[in-house]
């Protein structure tokens, strides 16, 4: 129940986070200038990128409320600040009703979000881990990224839905609020099952041991400097493969002219429904032979097979359709590993804030940025696969700090408080899925 729990509430977090990136296009003709329609596309993506930069900001909240005060209130408020500016996206004037007003508060709703989702996946990952136990914790916490690849998924739908049943015109009237309006009933449903949500055995020993720190963030940094920098390094060719495999690419296949707007949505519900699928086998894979060859496993492929596939999708929509396949696979393997692993560095004081620190600081290197980055590179160099350099070097420098810092914890208990220089261990409970 645990793990449903957390991996439910985070399929709500980021359909609320992600639906706007598939409407990209739309919102650019709405909030911005149309006067040079790549000009404002790309504002629309810098948009998205700028509430990367606030995402530590929530690490740092929502780890000092999950480390210092319980792992469910920090889950609690979290979707709720999702679902609600989500929603007041839906009911923003455009460019054409209050001018400049308008994207000036579009980004003050994306950097509210960036706040709030800065501390979802750390407490979810979290709270799953330290639910489960060292013979399927892979497994287990493999559902919180399986939450998050299926709610990225329904924003694709629901966006590709809308694109296919309305026209241009009542798309730019109407269309494009539907999908966040929708987010308020979504976090009714994420409130409801969050709320009866028990905090974990490892957080309430913690309390009674009175290991829980003052300041966890800044424990972080000085007690665990080196996880924190490996989960960053280790983060960055995921969040690189994934926004711009999940996210960008739709944009990508329209502005190439190689989908038109619903074929592209449908193809990312496609991906990502396959790598949803496959994500629980990866972490349980990863339960049985370990972290580290799946992590190699998968930079290395995003190292050597990337450059090739944005060639291979160029040739038309069966090809684009199954290179991103064949990126989504890559990707949920990824996916399937890192949480676990990254929750497996970290002493339980220190769990949340340590892991939501590396995680949104490498969210801001190479998450927030890739599609930007990805527009801006082909747009100066004139070549179209461009984005795959992106990819590649974010991926590369994960497989080095894999291969030479991190060393297996897959098969073993999480780590323990130590207090008087005793170790303190935390019972785990055999979570149901």
């Amino acid at each position: 129940m645990m793990v449903i729990a957390s991996g439910v509430g985070t399929v709500i977090e980021w359909y609320d986070f992600m639906v706007y990136a598939f409407l990209a296009v739309t919102i650019s003709s709405l909030f911005f200038s149309t006067d040079q329609p790549g000009v404002a596309l790309l504002s629309t993506l810098a948009v998205f990128g700028v509430t990367f930069l606030f995402r530590p900001l929530g690490g740092i909240l929502f780890g000092h409320i999950a480390d210092r005060f319980g792992r469910r209130p920090s889950l609690l408020i979290s979707v709720v600040g999702m679902a609600v500016t989500s929603t007041l996206i839906g009911l923003l004037p455009t460019y054409a009703t209050v001018g400049l007003l308008a994207p000036i508060l579009l980004v003050l709703l994306r950097a509210v979000q960036g706040v709030a989702a800065g501390g979802e996946m750390a407490s979810a990952a979290t709270y799953a881990s330290e639910g489960s136990n060292e013979k399927r914790r892979g497994f287990d916490v493999s559902f919180v990224n399986l939450g998050l690849v299926i709610g990225t998924a329904m924003g694709a739908a629901v966006v590709g839905i809308l694109y296919a049943v309305l026209t241009d015109d009542q798309m730019t009237t109407f269309g494009w609020r539907i999908p966040f309006l929708f987010s308020i009933v979504l976090g009714i449903v994420a409130l409801l099952l969050r709320r009866h949500m028990e905090e974990t055995d490892a957080f309430e020993e913690a309390q009674a041991t009175q290991t829980v720190k003052r300041s966890p963030i800044t424990g972080a940094f000085t007690e665990a400097p080196r996880q924190v920098f490996m989960v960053t390094m280790m983060n960055l060719g995921s969040f690189a493969a994934f926004y711009i495999v999940f996210t960008y690419m739709s944009t990508y296949f329209q502005t190439q002219e190689i989908m038109t707007p619903s074929q592209a949505s449908w193809s990312t519900v496609l991906s990502l429904t396959v790598a949803g699928v496959s994500i629980p086998f990866w972490g349980s894979l990863s339960d049985r032979i370990g972290r580290k060859p799946i992590f190699i496993a998968s930079t290395l492929a995003l190292v050597l097979l990337s450059y090739p596939l944005f060639l291979f999708m160029k040739q038309g929509f069966i090809f684009a359709l199954t290179g991103q396949l064949i990126f989504g696979i890559i990707e949920a393997s990824y996916l399937g590993v890192l949480m676990a692993a990254y929750t497996e560095m970290f002493k339980p004081s220190l769990r949340v804030s340590g892991l939501a620190m590396g995680y949104n600081i490498s969210a801001i290197l190479a998450g927030g940025p890739a599609p930007y980055v990805s527009q801006w590179l082909i747009g100066e160099t004139g070549i179209a696969e461009s984005p795959a350099f992106f990819v590649m070097l974010a991926a590369a420098l994960s497989l080095a700090v894999t291969a030479m810092m991190y060393k297996e914890t897959a098969g073993k208990p999480l780590p323990a408080e130590t207090l008087n220089n005793t170790s303190v261990n935390f019972p785990s409970l055999q979570s149901s899925t």
